[in-house]
Parts: C-alpha cells; sequence; structure tokens
C-alpha cells in the first residue's frame, strides 16, 4: 500500500510541475537562402564570374568543388575549371544576429577542359617539372620592400640577410599539374601581428592561379587562397607579377590585417630566388 502511494505522489509531482518560460525571448527569424549570380568570363568559357547578391551577410563562403580556388569568401570572385564536366558551386552565408547558416547551389557546365600549356610565365613560374619549383625570399638588399601605396617603398627596406633565418628557409612552390602552390616553412613562419615572432604552423596544400594582364598597368597576377601567403604573412594573396625570369621572381601585393582586409595604406614589394 505505502509503494502505491509513494508512486502516486511522485505521479503527481512530475505532472504537476510547469517548466519555466520566458515569453519574452524572440529568435530570429530563418534567413532566406543566398543569392548569388554566375557568368562565364568574356571569350573564356572555363572561368566563371561568381557574385553575391544577398544583403547583410555577416560571412559568407563559397564552396567550388573541381574548381580554382576550391573556396573563397569574397563577395566577387572568378572561379576557373581546367576540366570539362557539370560542376555544383555553393554559398553558405551567416549573419550576426545568428538566425542561421542557409546556403544555396547552382550548377554550370564546362564544355571542354581548358586549353592550357606549360609555357611562358607558367614555365617560369612552376617549372613545369611534376616536382614544380619552389622560391624563397632572396639575401639581397631589398628582398622586402614597404611603402605608402604601390610605387612608393619608403617605410622600409631589408639590408643584406637582414631578416629572420626562419624567413630564408621558407620555400613557395607552384606545380603546374593541378596548379598546385604549397608553403613549405618548415614548420614555422614569422607572425607579424605577435611582434615577428617564430609561430609554429604548418600550412596546408591549396591551388593557384595566374591571371594574365589583369593587374596593375596590365601586369599579370598570382592569386592563391586567402588564407595563404607568398614571402610575409601581413602580405595579401593576390599578387602583381612585376618581374619573372627564370632566376628572379619580383611581386608586390597591399598589406592585410589579420583578419585578411586589406589595410587602408601599405604596400610590399618581394624579391624571390629559386630555393
Amino acid at each position: 500500500m505505502k509503494k502505491i502511494l509513494f508512486a502516486a505522489v511522485l505521479a503527481g509531482l512530475w505532472f504537476g510541475c510547469t517548466p519555466d518560460r520566458d515569453d519574452d525571448i524572440q529568435l530570429p527569424p530563418a534567413s532566406d537562402a543566398p543569392q548569388f549570380s554566375m557568368a562565364f568570363v568574356e571569350d573564356d568559357s572555363n572561368r566563371i564570374v561568381v557574385r553575391d547578391l544577398s544583403d547583410g551577410n555577416f560571412q559568407r563562403v563559397w564552396d567550388f568543388p573541381g574548381g580554382i580556388p576550391k573556396s573563397s569568401t569574397k563577395a566577387v570572385d572568378t572561379v576557373l575549371y581546367i576540366e570539362k564536366g557539370t560542376f555544383v558551386v555553393t554559398l553558405f552565408t551567416s549573419k550576426l544576429d545568428g538566425s542561421g547558416t542557409p546556403s544555396s547551389s547552382q550548377s554550370v557546365t564546362i564544355l571542354k577542359d581548358a586549353p592550357l600549356s606549360c609555357s611562358g610565365a607558367l614555365s617560369l613560374l612552376t617549372g613545369c617539372s611534376s616536382a614544380g619549383k619552389c622560391w624563397t625570399l632572396s639575401r639581397d638588399a631589398g628582398a622586402v620592400k614597404v611603402g605608402p601605396t604601390y610605387d612608393d617603398y619608403s617605410w622600409f627596406t631589408s639590408p643584406v640577410d637582414g631578416l629572420q633565418n626562419e624567413q630564408y628557409d621558407d620555400g613557395f612552390c607552384f606545380t603546374f599539374d593541378g596548379f598546385v602552390f604549397q608553403n613549405r616553412n618548415n614548420g614555422a613562419s614569422i607572425d607579424p601581428w605577435n611582434g615577428y615572432a617564430v609561430t609554429p604552423y604548418t600550412w596546408d596544400l591549396s591551388t593557384f592561379e595566374y591571371r594574365l594582364g589583369t593587374g596593375t598597368n596590365n601586369r599579370d597576377q598570382i592569386l592563391i587562397p586567402d588564407e595563404q601567403f607568398m614571402g610575409v604573412w601581413d602580405a595579401d594573396n593576390l599578387l602583381d607579377v612585376v618581374k619573372l625570369t627564370e632566376t628572379e621572381l619580383i611581386v608586390r601585393a597591399r598589406q592585410r590585417a589579420q583578419n585578411g582586409a586589406p589595410a587602408a595604406e601599405g604596400w610590399f614589394e618581394l624579391r624571390f630566388v629559386p630555393q
């Protein structure tokens, strides 16, 4: 009899409780799926320009399987597809109010393989071999120059052997097959946002794109993924090619903040030699 009564009391306590409720908490409505456009570059059936058309996005990530680059966070970007086929482009967005991470996808059909050959500038940059070609910062004076504008490098010029040893052992490697870019930094890079300290870090394999005549004064450009760098960590990932020979590579790039945003002013000129 006592067991039955005890069970009845427990049941009354359980079913008689009312959970706390706060009617003032209002969850934000779910975000709409992002809108974006895709268009082929004029006279180039292997490159498409993607453009985020949605408003108020706090963060965006593009996913380009089979493309170069493989991903991006830019509002407008250009993607290269080397091989023919149908590929899916997906845009993920999120807002500051925490209303979720919606996405939308579109397909693009590439009708033919890109007419690429390892010659000219690509040959000089990559060496055309399966091993690729690695470049390292020169030990000469002026390997790193910094200034306020594209043509003014009055802020700083590195002297002979004026960089840290951990910078001279870095190899920035380009392979033609697959357009692979690799930062072979021997496990450490120089962190400009932490007093130029030697920072343990290992960089993933990524891809690169070589663009003909798209830079300042119609210079060629090298594009590597947003999170990557060449030479110094606070240089932007889009580099104008000032000079490219068998034995020398000079590029210019904007300074950028730790979050990847370009600085209001500040440019690098970087001089490399084969490693």
